[in-house]
């Protein structure tokens, strides 16, 4: 007998507090990385970057190796360390490339412990000296005041003159510092290449993990600092002077991406780019896969609810996807929400009710707000404005106008967004959509979490609020 008491949760709603590898769910964009022609995997907090990242490199060590976190990164000191000889564009391609020289080399060094060749001798030997570990922290690679160049088959040289180090924040050395970097990292590279081969692995990836946790602001340089380490990523992947394959990959918040700006952006996104895209077909999949691995192998979503429909005939697990933005964080946060409203209420065997879907709506609408404030307020410090004008009109669906007159009454002065602008943002973060005309004819709500092409109308008129949020803005369906 299937019931809900034998469940503790869904899972948690982070995926690295999660035990997310008993039951992950294979996607085309698992394929499409392990081809390794993707150099960029997109997607909004909560859609399944650090599952990915998990599922690779905790199941196959031995390509993926460790996950490069960037968790407590010294953005400050790397900003230091610029290409006086590139353009502004590439101004820190050399110094990425020399960090994920020496990650990957240190990974090829644990790979090859049991083996004795020259060149792995000769990487951790550079590592030693250097680091005084072979498994150096990555916040401290290049926060190091020098680094000395022993160990190498190959030693760099510069118009002739081999490199014996490279002391950083020397005001002598900085127009020469790029050309330092990028000629050590050829060096290292060549070298782990080499060892990839003698080792007989295929491919080895390298995860950039935590990316997101020091670009939640982009100024200036961080961003020439961000695309820099795709533009490093790029050179790195598609090299034809390494003997071995060598991935590494960025996984970023979609939010993010869409802040910078650079010439091969456009091409970039479309060639070697995943977007994380859910639907309803695939969450259900996610849902059914936790369910298995904690109730029992046949077990699917119909068995834990009565099949009685929710109001205007829908579906139980359509309503619960109508009040997320698709992402497998909302779903399980919703689920287990209306599990513990399940478990107060009691039942044998226990399955889902109508009731326990709406009773926990009031929860689950403030969790959704506290979600998009940690990804909006970096933006925007004032955005709470809107969702202040946004009750003030009191409905779910409203008139552009309602709202101009709403948000001008409660904006302030130091709130940057004019009404317009507002709502250009509140569509991109999905908190509003639009109603448009569709193809079959008629009209249908656009919003972008659902259709991540679209661009926000300014000319629209109709406007309506993501559904979950009614309950934590207090609105009602219509005016009485």
């Amino acid at each position: 007998m299937v019931t809900l008491s034998d469940l503790a949760s869904f899972g948690e709603i982070a995926a690295e507090d999660d035990p997310v590898l008993d039951y992950f769910l294979t996607t085309d964009s698992v394929q499409r990385i392990e081809s390794g022609k993707i150099l960029l995997v997109l997607g909004r907090k909560g859609s399944g970057k650090t599952a990915l990242v998990r599922h690779f490199t905790e199941n196959n060590l031995r390509e993926h190796g460790k996950p490069l976190s960037l968790r407590s990164y010294p953005w400050g000191a790397h900003a230091q360390l610029v290409d006086k000889g590139a353009s502004e564009t590439e101004a820190y391609v050399a110094s990425w490339r020399l960090l994920i020289s020496i990650r990957v080399a240190s990974t090829v060094v644990r790979l090859g412990r049991s083996k004795y060749t020259d060149k792995l001798q000769g990487l951790s030997r550079f590592l030693m000296e250097n680091f005084g570990t072979t498994d150096p922290e990555t916040k401290m690679i290049l926060a190091r005041p020098k680094l000395k160049v022993v160990g190498l088959s190959i030693g760099p040289q510069i118009a002739g003159v081999s490199l014996g180090s490279i002391t950083f924040g020397d005001p002598s050395r900085e127009r020469v510092l790029g050309l330092e970097l990028d000629t050590l990292a050829t060096s290292i590279l060549r070298d782990v290449s080499d060892v990839v081969a003698e080792l007989g692995i295929k491919r080895l990836f390298l995860h950039f993990n935590e990316l997101d946790q020091g670009l939640d602001q982009l100024d200036d340089t961080r961003k020439r600092m961000l695309i820099g380490l795709i533009l490093a990523v790029r050179v790195i992947s598609g090299s034809n002077n390494l003997r071995a394959n060598i991935s590494p990959i960025i996984y970023l918040r979609s939010d993010i991406w869409e802040q910078i700006q650079f010439s091969d952006k456009n091409k970039i996104t479309r060639t070697v780019t995943v977007p994380l895209h859910w639907d309803e077909r695939s969450l259900k999949a996610l849902v059914e896969n936790r369910l298995k691995a904690r109730l029992g192998s046949e077990v699917s979503w119909d068995q834990i609810e009565d099949g009685e429909k929710m109001r205007g005939s829908q579906l139980k697990l359509n309503h619960v996807f109508a009040r997320t933005f698709l992402r497998p964080r909302d779903v399980i946060q919703f689920l287990n929400e209306a599990l513990i409203i399940a478990k107060n209420r009691g039942g044998d065997p226990l399955v889902f009710q109508n009731s326990d879907l709406n009773d926990c709506r009031e929860d689950y609408s403030v969790y959704l707000r506290d979600e998009m404030n940690d990804e909006i307020q970096p933006h925007w410090k004032k955005w709470t404005e809107a969702l202040t004008a946004l009750s003030k009109v009191g409905t779910i669906t409203f008139r552009r106008d309602q709202f101009v007159e709403a948000y001008n009454q409660v904006k302030t002065k130091d709130n940057t967004m004019d009404a317009d602008a507002a709502l250009d943002a509140l569509y991109r973060f999905s908190v509003i959509g639009y109603l448009s005309p569709s193809s079959g004819g008629g009209s249908a709500w656009t919003f972008r979490y659902s259709d991540t092409k679209s661009e926000w109308d300014a000319t629209a008129t109709r406007l309506k609020v993501h559904l979950g949020l009614k309950e934590q803005l207090k609105l009602k369906e219509q005016r009485n």
